[in-house]
């Protein structure tokens, strides 16, 4: 059963009750046709799942009861954040943030680098469109964790918001090194980069080296950078989870 997404701020225990609005109430209403008496599941994006029943449909809101409350499940163990520079073709970023949120991604960050075409922080719509992707996404896959969608950033920045991490990767074109990625096992953390249509320059892959990244690759194929980031992420989740 798909799951559905109320904020943390419309779920109350205590009362024994979930509030849905918005699209969520749009597509549970006007789509689904839910009506009194019908079941769904929740989750609050914190890894609470509640298994509840619709009491009433009011005007822009809908009402249900808590029947029971589970936790974590179908989440993998690996707390993974995905690293990807924007595309020129935004329906194919949007394709790479679904997929990477459906295999259990946790953190999705934007990436401008050398060859990135678009070098600007994402607009207002545009960062409320990717986090219904994401909402979406994390309903359809049944997962009850809403990764967090970051801010833009350079690969300074990377360097210091995971200049403690053991286990950081990136994809590399022309890396010869094609073995599965290192995985230290102190961290759950794992921080996997993906750059643009145009890839790395040769300074930028120093930087990363000198940073402790490993360079590694996906075979001698040369993949479009959102197909790259589903196979990586798939490859990673699978060897971890």
């Amino acid at each position: 059963m798909e799951y559905y997404y109320a904020p943390p701020s419309d779920i109350n225990e205590n009362e024994n009750t979930v509030i849905l609005k918005d699209f969520e109430f749009r597509h549970l209403v006007k789509v689904l046709r839910k009506k009194a008496g019908d079941n769904i599941s929740v989750t609050d994006g914190n890894k609470n799942i509640y298994r509840c029943t619709v009491k009433e449909i009011e005007k822009n809101r809908l009402v249900c009861s808590i029947d029971k409350k589970e936790y974590g499940l179908f989440e993998p163990d690996i707390n993974l954040t995905l690293c990807i520079a924007p595309l020129r073709n935004t329906s194919r970023f949007e394709f790479a943030v679904e997929k990477a949120v459906e295999l259990g991604v946790n953190r999705i960050i934007p990436v401008i680098t050398e060859f990135t075409v678009s070098k600007f922080e994402l607009s207002r719509s545009r960062h409320e469109r990717l986090e219904k992707i994401i909402i979406s996404a994390m309903g359809q896959s049944q997962r009850c964790f809403k990764p967090e969608l970051g801010k833009s950033a350079g690969l300074k920045d990377l360097s210091a918001l995971f200049s403690g991490e053991k286990n950081k990767v990136v994809m590399y074109e022309f890396s010869e090194d094609m073995k599965p990625y290192e995985y230290n096992a102190g961290s759950e953390n794992v921080v996997l980069l993906i750059g643009p249509e145009g890839g790395f320059s040769a300074k930028e892959i120093e930087f990363l080296r000198n940073d402790n990244w490993q360079i590694k690759s996906l075979g001698n194929r040369k993949l479009r950078a959102e197909t790259a980031a589903v196979v990586a992420v798939n490859q990673i989740i699978s060897k971890l989870k």
